[in-house]
């Protein structure tokens, strides 16, 4: 086991804890209340423009990873073993969906603490937003805030679009509105990445025809 290993083991011990107990704190109710500010045609557009986002994000991020070794740069290169292959970057805070069997409890675990997660950071970067330059100040820093669970730098710039867009939901309507925004992003990304990682191979593995 490398040390980045060693590193994606330990802080997905300590997330998994962390979810766990705010089940257990009955804030779960509290927190799912920021949907009901996406009343009737809301939700239709809080959906697809999250799609839309997120199709411009990963776009603007995968075109910016291909610039060279900075733009891929994650601080977990740093735990790398030269001897090794180059390790492939990742989101340690999504990590245990990547472990067999225990993705079945990691996944709905963090697909309960979403909305808390979402409001966590829109009250750290979209709260007490006044202006154009504040919302571009904050937004440069929701982006390489990732940079602290592996994301890499390419990503982290791109995630500054997403920050500006919530930005902008949050002069709307607050931070609940910004926080159902967010959560529905971050909703359907891990949605795919579970799709990506399970779904597909299970599907395949169906359809095959039998040898």
């Amino acid at each position: 086991m490398s040390l980045t290993d060693i590193v994606t083991v330990l802080f997905t011990a300590y997330i998994t804890v962390d979810m766990a107990r705010y089940l257990r704190e009955g804030q779960l109710k509290k927190d799912f209340s920021a949907f009901r500010t996406l009343k009737n045609y809301r939700w239709i557009a809080a959906i697809l423009g999250s799609f839309v986002l997120i199709a411009i994000t990963f776009t603007i991020g995968l075109l910016i990873y291909q610039l060279g070794p900075l733009a891929r740069w994650t601080w977990l290169y740093l735990l790398q073993n030269p001897a090794q292959p180059e390790a492939q970057a990742t989101n340690l805070m999504t990590a245990g969906i990547k472990i067999p069997l225990f993705a079945l409890i990691f996944f709905p675990l963090l697909a309960l603490n979403i909305p808390r997660l979402a409001k966590r950071e829109e009250e750290v970067f979209r709260h007490r937003i006044r202006s154009v330059p504040q919302a571009i100040t904050k937004s440069i820093k929701f982006g390489f805030i990732h940079a602290i669970v592996g994301v890499p730098i390419a990503f982290c710039l791109a995630l500054i679009v997403p920050g500006l867009w919530f930005s902008y939901v949050y002069t709307k309507g607050g931070t609940r509105l910004s926080t159902a925004w967010h959560a529905i992003y971050n909703y359907i990304i891990l949605t795919a990445a579970f799709m990506l990682l399970y779904g597909l191979p299970l599907l395949s593995q169906v359809t095959s025809p039998q040898n």
